[in-house]
């Protein structure tokens, strides 16, 4: 049976909620024998407490997620891999690559890198085309296989061919429960977006197109949320001060998974206006949940939004007012595209989502 050491943490965050559930999930496929590698910190309180409930095999790495201490985190890495003597390690980030190379030719180890690509300075055009050159050389010369999480991500590394394949990512399991759709037949109409307050993820735009919609529709039961928190955050605050509007938009902070979760049950409809997503949580998890997605051609959308049919696309602020007009009074069409949305949920599951992964890293060179 194959040795999966696989990181579980992220650069100041230590152990996340999206990789602990990924940890189950490869446990429940019973593909291989696992190492669980991450830093110290987790991403909110029980994470660690959850991998012990499920005895999941794990070490920690003091310090790997601060970008410090670069020789002693590679010797108590390789220290790890050693003993465990894996087939495969996967990364997440260019540091755990670094990491995990100079550990692999330093101490003469014979492990596969698998990279899964998160990010490439994507929210910033000009780093980002540097970031792509420079990851994209890195992954040819030392990553056996390269996994995008959307077709958005894998086009911008063409030159890795055929060992760069797109997987998608899981889901939470309480996404796919029971939930009522949206009740699109009265009542306040809400709409949301969560993300970060920061450029590229344009909250202002999403305001601005929403004081837009008021003006032109007179639909004074509409709504706005925009969970999450970040640097732009007060400027957002003080914008919507500046028109009037703070009984109609919203600022909730950062949510933990289940209130997150009852706002979204709260909203019929969902607002993606980001610059770039290269995988897009907030367009994935409003869709399983069956809420009418208007988007932007970024992240996961193009596979999975189909428009007017499973939600709607649109560009700039012009497009996305008039959308709003169009969309919003039509019920029929909305409860449509809602039941449409959620029937291709299963395409996130986590079980999907690591069966694919073990099928492409096992796969034999030559295959490919």
């Amino acid at each position: 049976m194959k040795r999966v050491l696989f990181f579980t943490s992220v650069y100041r965050i230590g152990l996340t909620g999206q990789l602990t559930e990924q940890v189950l999930a490869f446990l429940r496929c019973k593909q291989g024998e696992f190492l669980f590698v991450s830093g110290e910190k987790e991403q909110y309180t029980g994470l660690f407490a959850r991998l012990g409930e499920h005895r999941v095999p794990y070490i920690t790495i003091v310090g790997l997620d601060e970008h410090a201490e670069f020789p002693r985190l590679v010797r108590e890495f390789a220290a790890h891999a050693d003993r465990f003597r894996p087939d495969f390690v996967t990364v997440h980030t260019n540091w755990q690559l670094a990491i995990a190379l100079v550990a692999k030719y330093l101490f003469s180890m014979s492990y596969q890198v698998v990279y899964m690509i998160h990010g490439y300075r994507h929210n910033h055009p000009v780093r980002a085309v540097v970031a792509r050159y420079l990851i994209g050389a890195a992954l040819f010369l030392f990553a056996y296989r390269i996994i995008s999480p959307s077709t958005f991500v894998r086009e911008r590394f063409g030159s890795l061919g055929q060992k760069n394949v797109v997987i998608f990512i899981g889901e939470d399991e309480v996404l796919f429960e029971d939930h009522p759709l949206p009740d699109f037949d009265g009542g306040t109409k809400r709409l949301i977006f969560a993300g970060e307050f920061r450029t590229g993820k344009n909250q202002e735009f999403l305001i601005k197109a929403f004081t837009r919609y008021i003006e032109r529709s007179g639909d004074a039961d509409v709504e706005l949320y925009l969970p999450g928190k970040g640097g732009r955050l007060n400027r957002c605050r003080a914008l919507v001060r500046d028109l009037g509007l703070g009984e109609k938009v919203f600022f909730p902070g950062f949510l933990d998974r289940t209130a997150m979760l009852e706002l979204y049950l709260r909203c019929q409809f969902a607002l993606i206006p980001s610059n770039s997503e290269t995988f897009g949580h907030c367009i994935v998890e409003p869709f399983a949940l069956g809420r009418v997605v208007l988007t932007r051609h970024v992240g996961v959308a193009d596979e999975i939004i189909r428009h007017g049919e499973t939600g709607f696309f649109f560009e700039g602020e012009r497009d996305l007012v008039e959308l709003l007009l169009a969309i919003l009074p039509n019920r029929e069409l909305c409860r449509q595209v809602s039941a449409a949305a959620r029937s291709e949920r299963e395409l996130f599951r986590w079980d999907r989502a690591c069966r694919q992964y073990f099928e492409f890293i096992y796969e034999p060179p030559e295959v490919r």
